[in-house]
């Protein structure tokens, strides 16, 4: 037992310092007061995508529910984009971060909306981990499903907006155990193998010398841990 926690501990800061590390190198802005990062790629179109789309979903907060978006501003520490194969988005409690999938982001019918509601979810969360309310197995389909109104009760404000808050309140799991612990680390671990998967994909895509992707290539299986 003390031997598995003592690994557990490891991985963790290995994972924390290569969060840390991304961090430093990437690009940031503060919209809104809100610090917003995009990990850091080759591809300066998608960048400048990511955060064009993110400005225009903090727009739509800012205009619609102002009050909310001083609150998220207070609840998180960011906002971070990145490939996240886990879910479209989901919070970070030990960074207090809200994680949205770049894929998602940038995707041409991916409109605002669908952004805003998705970071009124996520801040959602941030707000009831900060009221002393744990993200545990017993209570976790209330926690998602007061998420889920919150993001509905948003999408209620814009215009044409209902349509949206009705596939956010229809789309919900109707089977509890979809949030179980068992599920949950079942998905981590599919969405780990996805994102290595992705990565290897566009390395062997890339336009860098052979020598360097066969390198690089040694190295990204173990990431995958």
């Amino acid at each position: 037992m003390i031997l598995r926690m003592l690994w557990w501990r490891i991985r963790y800061a290995v994972w924390y310092l290569a969060w840390r590390i991304e961090f430093g190198v990437a690009q940031w802005r503060t919209l809104y007061g809100v610090n917003v990062g995009v990990a850091p790629m080759r591809d300066d179109q998608i960048k400048a995508r990511a955060f064009e789309k993110v400005a225009a979903a903090l727009d739509l907060i800012a205009e619609y529910e102002p009050r909310r978006l001083r609150r998220i501003a207070r609840d998180i520490q960011g906002v971070w984009v990145r490939r996240a194969a886990y879910a479209p988005a989901y919070y970070i409690e030990a960074l207090r971060l809200c994680v949205i999938d770049r894929k998602f982001v940038t995707a041409e019918d991916t409109a605002p909306a669908m952004i805003a509601v998705a970071l009124v979810h996520e801040a959602t969360h941030a707000r009831l981990f900060r009221n002393k309310i744990p993200y545990t197995e017993a209570i976790r389909p209330r926690i998602e499903a007061v998420c889920d109104e919150q993001s509905a009760a948003f999408a209620r404000r814009l215009p044409d907006g209902e349509s949206l808050a009705r596939r956010i309140l229809e789309g919900r799991p109707a089977d509890p155990s979809h949030w179980s612990n068992d599920n949950l680390d079942r998905r981590l671990v599919e969405a780990r193998y996805d994102e290595v998967e992705a990565v290897r994909q566009e390395l062997e895509d890339s336009d860098l010398p052979p020598w360097l992707k066969r390198l690089l290539g040694r190295v990204i299986p173990s990431r995958a841990a």
